[in-house]
This record gives C-alpha cells, sequence and structure tokens, in this order.
C-alpha cells in the first residue's frame, strides 16, 4: 500500500470532508453493508500540486464476517464490481480513485484469529484499500469534489453489497 506523499500534506478540518466521512461511516456500518471499516477514516488532506489542489484519503475496508476477508475470489469481483461502477462516476480530471487489495487486519493479535491462521495455514487475510484524490482550483474545490467522490464509492459499496450477498447466496458461499 502506497505511503502518504510527503509529509506536507496538511489535514482539512473542513465540515463539509466531515459531513462526507460521518455519512460514509454511517453507510458503511448499516445493515446494508458487508463491510467494516479496518482503519480510522480521519478525512482527507491537502497538499499543492502544479495543477492546483490535491484533496486525498484512504479507507481501509474489511468483510465483517471474518472468514469471507481469506476468500481471494470474492475479494477479486468486489474490485471487478467496484471498477465497473466507479468507470462512470464522477469527472476522470478532478477524481482518482485508486483500488488495491491489501494484507488484512482482523486476526491480527486474537485467539481467535490466531485459531483460524491455524486452521487455514495459506490462506491471508485481504483488505480492500481505496485511496481517493480531487483536484481542485481551491482547498474548499478540491475538498467538496473529494467528498462528491467519497459519496460515489459509498453507492458503490452498497451496491456490491448487495451484488456480493447473491453471488453468496447463489454459490453457498
Amino acid at each position: 500500500m502506497p505511503k502518504r506523499t510527503g509529509l506536507s500534506g496538511a489535514r482539512v478540518g473542513d465540515s463539509a470532508a466531515s459531513l462526507a466521512v460521518k455519512g460514509f461511516l454511517a453507510a458503511i456500518e448499516s445493515d446494508d453493508s458487508l463491510f467494516g471499516v479496518a482503519q480510522p477514516l480521519a478525512g482527507p488532506s491537502t497538499e499543492e500540486s502544479p495543477s492546483g489542489r490535491v484533496c486525498f484519503g484512504d479507507i481501509v475496508l474489511e468483510f465483517r464476517q471474518a472468514e469471507l476477508n481469506a476468500n481471494r475470489s470474492l475479494h477479486f469481483l468486489l474490485i471487478e464490481k467496484l471498477i465497473e461502477l466507479l468507470k462512470e462516476a464522477g469527472s476522470a480530471e478532478t477524481l482518482d480513485a485508486t483500488l488495491c487489495l491489501t494484507q488484512g487486519s482482523t486476526s491480527v493479535g486474537t485467539a481467535a484469529g490466531a485459531a483460524r491462521s491455524q486452521e487455514k495455514p495459506n490462506q491471508k487475510e485481504l483488505a480492500l484499500w481505496i485511496r481517493l484524490a480531487a483536484k481542485g482550483d481551491s482547498p474548499e474545490q478540491a475538498v467538496l469534489r473529494w467528498g462528491l467522490g467519497l459519496a460515489h464509492i459509498q453507492q458503490a459499496l452498497l451496491f456490491t453489497s448487495r451484488h456480493l450477498r447473491l453471488h453468496l447466496a447463489l454459490t453457498g458461499g
């Protein structure tokens, strides 16, 4: 997972960003979602770029059902569906979402996680890492666009949750 680019990025305390994060977290924690936030989502940071301001933030999600976190094919289906949905959302000139599968964190340091890893030593738990970046002429514009991008990701995740539930029901997984 790439590190944030430099220490120069200032944390944005904007109310628009805070509202976007609160709405996103409420939707992800709802019964409609298969996912849970694996790392705190503090909100976006901003930094100067040659083309204006860039506002960016990282989101790390895991399946709520721990046994699904080791299911590689389900994660690839998740990525495929999100790419399909997000490709049409927003503006390619101003919004950018990077999706990556990374090692999950649910089993670290827990007895249940240790028991699971002994049962299936070759299966690693995965998490979905998303970096959302938005460009704007001003910091305010970049933050507003980031919030809009977060809403697109939220809707794509909720739609994908329904899609994956159907997939799991049909495959018995």
